[in-house]
């Protein structure tokens, strides 16, 4: 038997390192397990971001499209104020087409053709206040398009501010891809404020009218229509000078809605057949007649007055001042010269009762 010269293991201590040589370790340690940390926290950043700005807002605007959103933050709002909220959603076959021709007549004439902000109306409305700031008026005019209401009336508060209008920006860019034109109607006349507590058209009908959202005639439809710039002010069934002014501008807009296809989007084609003779249609839509300005005075006490921040159309310079303000003095009546201004002749003696000079 042969005798194993192999020498068994030794379990020698490591040498000993120096304290540099164990601080270099440590270094190389630390930075081979800080550098997928710092991945991992950047990565969780973005994941965390791509939840609250891309799916939760998604999945809300695809939730909405389905179903009714119930109440509003606007509704909550005006309930804490102790209003007796009066809200009653309908599908847009129970609402009369006379009332979505009036809401795109007054509030968007180009709600079938802009992908959810009119381009046009915004460059007007910089314009106008601009001009406005320099003259130091209050009055500013919007620009905001049905689009950007439904999205502001549903998915964000009333207050506004920077933050608020960089958000309704993105969900009427989210609504206007995910949702069709018809329920971006819809969702609007569902959940629009109408005064009193009132939301909606169903709600505004019946308070307003008496009756149900579908047999709305086409006036009923245009004083509700007119009073959307201010709700809480303006009285459609009562309306003063002003208002009926609109009304009646509001209903002419819509008769040339559906006669110019305005309403296409949602309603289907309504042009108006060419007559026998006569040239078709022409592609480009006819111009609307336009709204009237807004008075120079106050409006009467029983249908209130826009506040200068939410005047619906722009007030030339001239007329800002208060109706009250008198007038330039005119001149003096025969009766009583102004001592101060004689006659070229040589200068009578005022008379001292009154009478003209003989």
């Amino acid at each position: 038997m042969a005798l194993s010269t192999e020498e068994p293991p030794r379990n020698d201590p490591p040498p000993p390192q120096t304290p540099g040589g164990l601080a270099r370790d440590f270094d190389e340690l630390r930075a081979r397990a800080g550098a997928p940390r710092r991945s991992n926290w950047i990565l969780r950043v973005l994941a965390l971001a791509l939840v609250i700005f891309v799916i939760v807002p998604v999945l809300w605007v695809l939730i909405y499209g389905i179903v009714d959103p119930g109440r509003t933050m606007l509704m909550a709002q005006r309930a804490a104020e102790g209003e007796d909220i009066r809200h009653r959603a309908v599908p847009l076959s129970r609402i009369s087409p006379h009332l979505v021709r009036a809401v795109i007549a007054a509030e968007d004439a180009n709600f079938c053709t802009h992908r959810g902000f009119d381009v046009e109306a915004i460059e007007k409305a910089a314009k106008y206040n601009d001009r406005a700031q320099r003259r130091g008026s209050k009055k500013r005019r919007g620009a905001s398009t049905i689009s950007q209401q439904t999205a502001k009336n549903l998915f964000l508060w009333p207050e506004r501010s920077w933050m608020r209008k960089g958000l309704e920006v993105y969900f009427t860019f989210l609504i206007e891809t995910i949702w069709p034109k018809r329920r971006i109607m819809e969702a609007y006349l569902n959940a629009v404020e109408w005064g009193d507590g009132v939301f909606g058209a169903e709600a505004a009908a019946r308070a307003r009218f008496g009756k149900a959202a579908r047999d709305l005639t086409a006036n009923e439809a245009a004083r509700l229509a007119s009073v959307l710039p201010s709700p809480n002010k303006w009285n459609p069934v009562s309306p003063g000078p002003y208002v009926s002014k609109r009304v009646r501008a509001v209903q002419a807009r819509a008769n040339v809605v559906r006669s110019g296809g305005y309403a296409a989007c949602v309603l289907g084609k309504e042009r108006l057949a060419p007559r026998p003779g006569k040239q078709k249609t022409p592609e480009a839509l006819p111009a609307l007649p336009p709204l009237p300005e807004a008075p120079p005075e106050l409006a009467p006490p029983e249908e209130g007055a826009p506040m200068e921040s939410e005047a619906v159309e722009g007030v030339p310079p001239e007329t800002e001042a208060p109706a009250e303000t008198p007038p330039a003095e005119p001149p003096p009546l025969a009766l009583e010269p102004p001592a101060d201004a004689p006659p070229p002749d040589p200068p009578s003696p005022s008379p001292e009762s009154g009478a003209p000079p003989g």
